[in-house]
C-alpha cells in the first residue's frame, strides 16, 4: 500500500514535509519503520521471516521477524500493528524492550531506500499454533539457534526449523547471502543484544544512527 509517510532530515529530526512512500524510496528521502525482533527464551532461538516472492523489494530473503513503514503522524509502536498483520500476534507494548534506532542507506529496484528504524526485541515462546502468517507479506517464519547466528555470519550454512504461510513444518537450510543485504552485521547484533538482555544487561543503545 502506497501510503504518506513522514520526511526526516539525515540528522534523524523532522523535515515538516510529507511524501507518499514510493516517492520517499524515488527520491531517496529519509523515512521511519518499526522493526520488531522475536526471540524464544525458553528455545534460545530468533524468529526471522522470509518475505513473501510477491514482494516488491527483497521478495523471498530472510528479514527481521515483523517490519513495516510508519505512515505519517505515527509514533514508533503504532507500528505494533505489524505484529498482529503479518504474525497474528498482540503484545502489549510494555512488553516490548527498544533497542534503539538504526540508520540505513541502500540501493533498491525502486531507487534509494533512506530508513530510520525505531528496533524493538520481544522475548516470546512461538509455536505454529501461535501464529497466522499473512501470506501477502510473509512466505515462512524460521527459528535460528542463538549461537547459529554467529555461524551464519562466519560463512557457515546452519540448520532451521520453517513454519510456512500454508501451514506447514519443515527443515530448512538458512545462508547469510539469503538476508536482506546490510553492512551492520544486523541479525547478529540482535542476537547479541538478546543474550545481553537476558543476562540483565540494558540494550536501550544497541543501534544508535550515528
Amino acid at each position: 500500500m502506497d501510503e504518506l509517510v513522514d520526511i526526516l532530515r539525515p540528522s534523524g529530526e523532522p523535515a515538516g514535509k510529507t511524501a507518499l512512500k514510493s516517492e520517499a524510496h524515488r527520491r531517496g528521502l529519509y523515512h521511519r519503520c518499526f522493526h520488531c525482533w522475536i526471540a524464544d527464551p525458553e528455545k534460545g532461538l530468533l524468529f526471522v521471516q522470509r518475505r513473501a516472492q510477491r514482494k516488491d523489494i527483497w521478495p523471498g530473503r530472510l528479514d527481521t521477524t515483523a517490519a513495516g513503514h510508519l505512515a505519517a503522524g505515527e509514533t514508533a509502536l503504532d507500528g505494533l500493528r505489524e505484529l498482529e498483520e503479518e504474525l497474528g500476534l498482540k503484545p502489549e507494548p510494555e512488553h516490548l524492550a527498544r533497542l534503539g534506532t538504526r540508520r540505513v542507506e541502500q540501493d533498491i529496484s525502486a531507487g534509494m531506500d533512506r530508513e530510520f528504524h525505531d528496533v524493538f526485541l520481544l522475548l516470546q515462546s512461538l509455536s505454529p499454533d501461535t501464529i497466522k502468517l499473512q501470506r501477502e507479506e510473509v512466505g515462512a517464519l524460521l527459528g535460528l539457534r542463538l549461537s547459529d547466528v554467529e555461524r551464519l555470519y562466519a560463512g557457515e550454512a546452519v540448520r532451521a526449523e520453517e513454519w510456512s504461510a500454508d501451514g506447514s513444518v519443515s527443515e530448512a537450510e538458512a545462508r547469510l547471502e539469503e538476508f536482506v543485504p546490510n553492512g551492520d552485521r544486523y541479525a547478529l547484533t540482535v542476537a547479541r543484544a538478546v543474550a545481553a538482555h537476558l543476562s540483565g544487561e540494558p540494550v536501550e543503545h544497541t543501534f544508535r544512527p550515528f
